[in-house]
């Protein structure tokens, strides 16, 4: 019965996080569709290089929004503390690879720091602080700071002595969020203007 519950919680959370959040709010306000700028992807990123400040942000907080009510909704379905992790990272997977949208959305980042953050906020900033040096360090290239930070961001959540599943719940959504942006790792990565460059720190 358990292992059902578990089932459920993690379909629900994909699902959730599978919403198209970018193409839609874009529809509703009539803004250009964030596929059609820089990468291509759904993400408040390229919401904000088609549809301004506002649009990227909005999308940024929905999309964070998808993450923490994953993680929430897991909690009511299964009674176990390992929904949450499950279901963390069933959110990212949704958000990066939507059913909705053959497979190809964003890069999860604002998802998963959603979950994560309900339950160690600190973790995100951590993340972040892990980014910026990678930047720093990487030729301001993004898909590998990125890549850097996600992997850093284990040891640096068990030296801090996490109880199994938060460690769980960020370790997996930094592999996620990690393995997604192998696949830019030739992207290019210069230098973008100053309100990309902080929606990019925490957007997918």
């Amino acid at each position: 019965m358990l292992l059902l519950r578990l089932a459920l919680a993690a379909l629900a959370a994909y699902l959730l996080g599978s919403i198209p959040t970018g193409v839609l709010i874009a529809r509703l306000f009539g803004w250009p569709d964030p596929r059609r700028h820089g990468s291509g992807h759904t993400g408040a990123l390229n919401t904000l290089r088609g549809a301004g400040l506002p649009g990227g942000a909005l999308v940024l907080l929905l999309d964070a929004a998808k993450g923490a009510g994953a993680v929430l909704l897991a909690g009511l379905i299964a009674p176990t503390p390992w929904a949450v992790p499950l279901a963390g990272m069933a959110a990212t997977a949704g958000h990066i690879w939507p059913v909705w949208l053959d497979f190809e959305g964003g890069m999860g980042l604002a998802t998963g720091s959603g979950a994560i953050a309900v339950y160690y906020p600190l973790a995100v900033l951590i993340g972040l602080a892990l980014f910026g040096l990678a930047r720093a360090f990487l030729a301001r290239h993004r898909p590998r700071a990125v890549v850097a930070a996600a992997l850093t961001l284990p040891p640096v959540l068990f030296a801090l002595g996490l109880s199994p599943p938060v460690f769980w719940l960020g370790t997996g959504i930094a592999l996620i969020v990690a393995l997604r942006h192998l696949s830019e790792w030739d992207a290019g990565g210069g230098m973008i203007g100053t309100a990309e460059e902080a929606m990019e720190s925490a957007s997918g």
